[in-house]
């Protein structure tokens, strides 16, 4: 077991879901900022790899969504706007945030939970470096559940897993980290190349057979379903065997509770204001 868990001795830890995504725009450094503010447990981010192979947090194939690059005429050419085929210069030239004042995606800034004197730092958001999270980590001892996205199909895919712990030696953040990912040959590849880098599979629409077995097999640590397949039952089981379980994304605070009380370690959620708040009043 990573040392990583050893500040987790207990269970329904709050970890913020691309940082505080309901009251700031996703796997920005404001997001992180705010998920701090908010006394979470720890953070979830995704990383993925440019084009000139810098690691970057975002979490869609595409920029359409979080970026304005569908409205830029130099990048018009480009659609559907891979982040893969962007260089870290351009990716640094995009606006990153005023997407989350347009869309509204929570209804927090209609509801006035997004304060107006925050949109502007809202607005100035970029797509943040890995490096950057990793210090904000670091000064402020806050652990990071890191999603490495599926770089299939991309120059990123052989190597992604290299770059990533060779980042994480370099800013002395191997303790401070976990590693997750949909792509379990990625996790193969960490435990390869350094055993004691704390990894967790992740999982949607059904569990793999043998589960425990398969969960062994590819030597992670924990276990991350969608909470959509998952019950308490399950839980208990995972955990009577040794297996820490976490369950992604619980917005709800009954189900986090519930969760909490069957053994999971976190609960990812896009409201870690909401669930901070009734974890220190349950």
């Amino acid at each position: 077991m990573s040392d990583f868990f050893d500040r987790f001795p207990a269970t329904g830890y709050i970890c913020a879901h691309r940082g505080a995504g309901s009251i700031a725009p996703e796997n920005t450094l404001l997001a992180f900022t705010e998920s701090r503010r908010c006394g979470v447990d720890l953070l979830e981010a995704d990383v993925q790899a440019t084009a000139d192979g810098e690691l970057v947090l975002f979490h869609d194939e595409s920029l359409k969504r979080t970026t304005d690059v569908a409205e830029r005429s130099e990048y018009s050419d480009r659609s559907p706007w891979k982040l893969s085929d962007f260089s870290l210069t351009e990716l640094q030239q995009l606006d990153a945030g005023s997407w989350f004042l347009k869309t509204d995606p929570f209804g927090t800034v209609a509801a006035a939970e997004v304060k107006k004197e925050s949109f502007a730092a809202i607005e100035a958001q970029q797509v943040p470096l890995l490096h950057e999270v990793l210090d904000l980590c670091v000064q402020n001892n806050l652990p990071l559940n890191l999603e490495i996205k599926d770089q299939a199909g991309t120059a990123a895919n052989g190597i992604i897993v290299g770059k990533i712990l060779s980042l994480l030696k370099t800013t002395r953040t191997e303790h401070l980290v976990l590693l997750s990912s949909f792509n379990h040959d990625y996790l193969r590849q960490v435990k390869q190349l350094n055993p004691a880098i704390a990894t967790a599979a992740l999982v949607e629409k059904k569990h793999p057979e043998n589960l425990l077995d398969y969960l062994y097999d590819l030597k992670v640590d924990a276990y991350h379903p969608d909470q959509l397949i998952t019950d308490a039952e399950l839980i208990k089981q995972l955990t009577a065997a040794g297996m820490r379980v976490s369950l992604w994304t619980v917005n709800d605070v009954e189900r986090a509770r519930y969760f909490s009380a069957a053994g999971a370690t976190f609960i990812c959620t896009d409201w870690p204001q909401r669930l901070i708040q009734s974890h220190h009043s349950a």
